[in-house]
């Protein structure tokens, strides 16, 4: 399965792979500006992120069809499970934490304060660490999964956005929304190391040969 938001149009588009083409399966209404997505480790649920109705919503791939929606606040914009599948973390821009969902039941588990603007996620590769971009306080920070805790901050100035992390676990490459640039980060010296011009609102950005997702 491949999925796309729509966060002008209020979808997601759901595609199904025969190896070779994608074929559009079902346009799926959901209102309002659906923004980030992930999928559960089975690729039988899609959980989705809707930015301006402040809600996480869990699409039932079987059935094609939304299953259920849960309020968790201002703007969700990330979001991504812990390895065993078992918490939800979702950035929530429009304040300054990381709301922690038990996805299974819809509760709200916890809040881990990171800073203001907490946008996207990106697993370090090491199945227990996750970063997470403040976008507001320019600031990227490093969540313990296992404990839920931020065990580490990083100053990154330019509105930190979406990370990337290397092959060999030692820079993450993170664009920075308002400076026009791509920020590298050393993670033994934790900072910024280089600076490099790429144009105006950078958003996402990925690596071919890149450390495991989580």
């Amino acid at each position: 399965w491949f999925a796309a938001n729509a966060l002008r149009l209020d979808r997601v588009d759901l595609y199904k792979s025969d190896g070779a083409e994608l074929t559009l399966a079902k346009r799926i209404p959901l209102a309002k500006a659906p923004s980030h997505l992930w999928f559960t480790q089975d690729s039988r649920h899609l959980l989705v992120t809707l930015q301006e109705s402040d809600e996480v919503a869990l699409i039932d791939v079987d059935k094609m069809a939304v299953a259920w929606k849960v309020r968790v606040g201002k703007q969700p914009a990330g979001l991504i499970l812990t390895p065993d599948d078992k918490y939800l973390l979702v950035g929530i821009m429009g304040e300054d934490y990381v709301q922690v969902i038990d996805w299974r039941t819809r509760q709200l588990v916890k809040r881990i304060r990171t800073g203001k603007g907490a946008h996207n996620f990106r697993g370090l590769g090491d199945g227990q660490h996750v970063f997470v971009t403040n976008r507001a306080d320019n600031t990227v920070s490093k969540i313990d999964m296992n404990t839920l805790q931020v065990v580490d901050t990083i100053p990154v100035p330019g509105g930190p956005d979406c990370i990337e992390v290397t092959a060999d676990r030692k820079q993450l490459w993170i664009t920075l929304r308002w400076a026009k640039q791509v920020a590298v980060v050393d993670l033994a010296e934790r900072k910024v190391v280089r600076r490099i011009e790429v144009g105006r609102s950078p958003h996402g950005i990925y690596f071919h040969d890149r450390a495991p997702l989580l």
